[in-house]
């Protein structure tokens, strides 16, 4: 039987208040629960630590599709970073505007750490083969390091740039010891520290007394350099540690070696980076309590921590102001904006 419109306009009514008192429907919000204040991935743990924490800045999570996540580097031009997935063998870009992350490259080499040179272009560590490798504005690869005294490289790690664009690597072998980040095979030469620019044919060594150099960052002043060893991961009866050297003024020699941090307790330091008061942001892991960020004074006192659910790998600031942290932790990417500026 037909409705008249008195009937249709009845029957839309009590619709909407069924509808509108539905559990069901009340039940599903799109809406995050709410982040408390201070958020509790802070964790101060000394008076020099306060200028750095903003009480009133959550931890964000923005993106938790990867397998094993390394090596961010920022480009400021384009406002992205790039980091990547070593297992897929991926290089990533989480956009800062959006906040969306989306494949770059595909087939890298089991590319890790990045970083981008004063022209702009990229520069990248990678496992499989083993070399570190420059992508050109034309799209062409050059390759600027694969092989130390004739004998091919471990699986370079993590890198900083100098100013004259010549490269400092690290190269402990991680890529070589298992398939899942490389090519499984004996590594034939010692793990180090080398030096590589355009005029080279092969790297110059630097130093080879870390027993896994991993992590690697550049004073502001470009006068010294920080490189962690995570040398329990194959030598248990070493501890965990933070070196420092003076750098020559060509990037080309180190001297007056400093351990800056020791661990004396189970965890580790992967990739590090430093601040505009040269306190130094190391990835962490070691499990709950410790997983995250460590940071450290130039004296190398633990002033305060930035806890995660996950193992961090790495990190660097980003943004406009280079105030805000991105740590890559495990399978995520994460960014806390903080009190200071990186370098």
């Amino acid at each position: 039987m037909p409705l008249d419109r008195r009937q249709l306009l009845r029957n839309s009514a009590l619709i909407g208040v069924s509808a509108a008192f539905s559990p069901g429907l009340l039940a599903q919000t799109t809406q995050a629960p709410p982040t408390r204040y201070p958020d509790e991935a802070w964790q101060v743990l000394d008076d020099r630590f306060k200028p750095y924490y903003l009480f009133n800045t959550p931890l964000e999570r923005h993106w938790s599709g990867g397998l094993w996540l390394e090596g961010p580097a920022w480009n400021a031009v384009g406002r992205y970073a790039v980091f990547s997935d070593i297992p897929r063998a991926r290089q990533m870009r989480w956009d800062e505007m959006t906040g969306q992350v989306s494949v770059l490259r595909e087939g890298v080499g089991h590319s890790n750490g990045n970083a981008f040179d004063h022209h702009g272009r990229l520069v990248a560590c990678e496992h499989s083969p083993a070399r570190v490798v420059r992508y050109e504005w034309d799209g062409t690869t050059t390759v600027l390091a694969s092989r130390y005294q004739g004998k091919r490289l471990n699986a370079p790690n993590d890198l900083v740039i100098l100013p004259n664009d010549g490269v400092i690597f690290t190269d402990p072998g991680y890529g070589a010891h298992v398939d899942y980040e490389g090519e499984k095979r004996a590594l034939e030469i010692k793990p180090a520290i080398y030096y590589v620019d355009d005029t080279l044919d092969t790297p110059k060594l630097l130093s080879d007394e870390l027993g896994k150099p991993n992590g690697i960052a550049l004073s502001g002043d470009g006068r010294t350099l920080y490189a962690s060893d995570t040398a329990p991961s194959h030598f248990p009866d070493r501890p965990a540690t933070v070196s420092r050297w003076a750098l020559s003024q060509d990037g080309q020699s180190l001297s007056n070696r400093e351990t800056l941090v020791s661990s004396k307790d189970a965890e580790t330091y992967d990739g590090i980076t430093l601040d505009q008061d040269d306190n130094l942001w190391a990835a962490t892991s070691g499990g709950k309590g410790h997983d995250g960020v460590s940071i450290f004074s130039p004296n190398g006192d633990r002033i305060g921590r930035i806890l995660l659910p996950e193992v961090c790998a790495n990190l660097c600031f980003v943004g406009e102001h280079r105030n805000r942290l991105l740590m890559a932790a495990s399978r995520s990417i994460y960014t806390l904006y903080t009190g200071t500026r990186g370098v």
